[in-house]
């Protein structure tokens, strides 16, 4: 759980993230924010469920190349990491206003609509879905 403040202490917003299981069935990770003002609740889900089923299809396919291409790696001493992430588009929506921002996963760019968000708790909710990501690849 993390509080989003304005320069002043004002509190902004107060953002939530869930992290994905597989079981009792599966789920996406998903971050919450409960935003002060106006009082609303955005909801953004990691991927969509169209790029998750092709991730799982085709999860077969992606294992052995990344065997070949290790194996060719240690033959030709390049350190190259050949992992694939898994479908990292997100988009945050407010009930009744629909899309306030979205995350594409492949160009790494944020949309953002700042008639329905304020800037400042984009920005935190960018920085800590960042953040996040980058702190599990490096574990």
């Amino acid at each position: 759980m993390h509080d989003v403040h304005a320069s002043d202490g004002t509190p902004l917003a107060r953002a939530t993230r869930r992290p994905g299981r597989l079981l009792p069935w599966p789920r996406r990770t998903r971050w919450t924010a409960q935003v002060a003002h106006p009082s609303q609740r955005i909801t953004g889900k990691a991927g969509t469920w169209y790029a998750w089923l092709l991730y799982v299809v085709t999860a077969p396919v992606w294992l052995l190349w990344v065997l070949c291409a290790t194996v060719y790696s240690f033959f030709d001493g390049s350190p190259d990491d050949f992992t694939f992430g898994r479908p990292a588009r997100t988009r945050w929506r407010a009930p009744g206003t629909g899309t306030v921002l979205d995350h594409r996963g492949l160009s790494r760019t944020y949309r953002h609509d700042p008639g329905h968000l304020d800037t400042r708790v984009a920005y935190a909710l960018a920085v800590l879905r960042t953040w996040d990501r980058e702190r599990r690849f490096r574990a």
